[in-house]
């Protein structure tokens, strides 16, 4: 006898012996097939400006780098070539790179200020700055984003915590808020910046002003948070009692316990511990000012600080009455470029083993290629002005590095990228779903 099978009954079978087909199909496909791609870039970075009294150059690591300002109009990025951009009245948001763009600014009678542009961090610390009788700072919120950003501000002082203050910060636009008014009276100040909702980069400029008389200026640089451990590289160097030279160590404990601190100085004299910072008892909660005293170096140095608790910290070097710079931690130097402008920088490198391969280009045109090395810290100091350059090194080298410029002014600046690298994993299609 002889069987048939009618049309209608074999299109659901068809139908099946394809789908389990498909499936047997996409289990024999090698594993590299179904992963997903990583695409990596960097986030654009915001450069503050001072005021419209002074002048802001963003310096640029790349003449072929997008721009465009933060004021409330502008959406869309332009490339200008230049890489030097006058500031005005608005912040400038420079479009993804891997290197260093740096807002530096000089206001007449009040010096220089420099610090590097930033992507901005949702957690970040500022341990300087003052709201006593004297100040005129300000804490600048820049939101390069398309909708409204939320940002909590908690002030510490000398005598302990104040209660935070809530601020918006409307789309593609900047606020401030005057430290006098976040910690009246209080000279030794700390501010915990929290961003909950948009991407706002956050930058605290420190002025003072007594009457008529200008006591100086220059950016607090940011902290990630409270740690074991840190670095600071570059500071001035206080070369004898006609020194008008002091310098200082801003300290906070936020956690609930005492830390006790430890801290080297590492200087081309040498290694050693300055006076009472040989197990220095910090107290909890409250901002301490310390007078790094009897210090004397012949040459630029920096800071190691242990801790046995996590703590933030902050370096202010004085020039008289009337000039005054703020340094902070700097992270581990990776390979990146940054743009000094014309001015002549002196580096500071810190490192058990330090070996960096410097090469870019001098203000006249000439380029230049050399090798920094040395062991425990050393220094590059070029005695022409300096545009572009380029640092090279071994990956992991644990090495540290802070800038100064000392020309109409002092003020520091961390060599470190004031950009991370984000990844991100576009969606993919993978027929395994239909059998999860």
């Amino acid at each position: 006898m002889i069987f048939s099978i009618k049309s209608s009954s074999a299109k659901p079978l068809l139908a099946l012996a394809i789908l389990f087909a498909g499936v047997a199909l996409s289990y024999a496909l090698p594993v590299t097939d179904r992963t997903a791609r990583v695409q990596s870039n960097f986030p654009a970075q915001s450069c503050p400006v001072i005021s419209t009294a002074g002048v802001t150059t963003a310096l640029l690591p790349s003449t072929k780098i997008a721009t465009r300002f933060i004021d409330g109009k502008s959406t869309s990025f332009k490339n200008l070539s230049p890489s030097e951009i006058t500031l005005r009245a608005n912040a400038l948001l420079v479009d993804s790179n891997p290197g260093i763009a740096l807002s530096y600014s000089a206001l007449p009678t009040s010096g220089i200020a420099a610090v590097p542009c930033s992507s901005g961090n949702p957690d970040q610390w500022f341990i300087g700055g003052s709201g006593g009788v004297t100040s005129k700072g300000l804490l600048s919120l820049v939101n390069s984003g398309l909708s409204e950003s939320l940002v909590d501000i908690y002030p510490y002082t000398s005598k302990g915590a104040l209660a935070a203050l809530p601020v918006k910060v409307k789309a593609n636009s900047s606020a401030t808020v005057s430290l006098d008014a976040l910690a009246p009276g209080e000279d030794s100040m700390a501010l915990h910046v929290v961003t909950r909702t948009g991407r706002t980069a956050t930058f605290l400029l420190d002025q003072r002003v007594k009457g008529l008389r200008a006591l100086g200026m220059d950016f607090v640089k940011p902290s990630d948070g409270p740690q074991t451990k840190v670095v600071i590289s570059g500071l001035y160097p206080h070369t004898g009692p006609k020194s008008t030279i002091a310098h200082f160590i801003r300290l906070l404990a936020p956690g609930p316990l005492d830390a006790t601190v430890r801290i080297h100085i590492i200087s081309g004299d040498g290694s050693f511990l300055p006076v009472g910072f040989d197990g220095f008892l910090l107290k909890h909660g409250s901002v301490v000012t310390v007078p790094l005293a009897n210090l004397t170096t012949t040459s630029t140095f920096g800071l190691e600080i242990e801790s046995d608790r996590p703590i933030l910290t902050g370096a202010l070097t004085t020039v008289g009455t009337n000039e005054f710079a703020w340094a902070a931690p700097v992270s581990a130097l990776t390979d990146t470029s940054m743009n000094f402008g014309g001015h002549t920088p002196t580096l500071t490198f810190l490192g058990k083993s330090i070996r960096v391969v410097l090469s870019g280009q001098y203000s006249t045109g000439k380029s230049f290629a050399q090798t920094i090395a040395g062991s425990d810290i050393a220094f590059w100091a070029p005695k022409a002005g300096v545009k572009m350059v380029h640092f090279l090194l071994a990956p992991n080298s644990g090495i540290y590095v802070g800038g100064l410029f000392n020309t109409d002014g002092l003020t520091y600046f961390p060599i470190a990228s004031g950009a991370a690298i984000e990844n991100t994993a576009p969606p993919f299609s993978d027929v395994h779903t239909l059998t999860h």
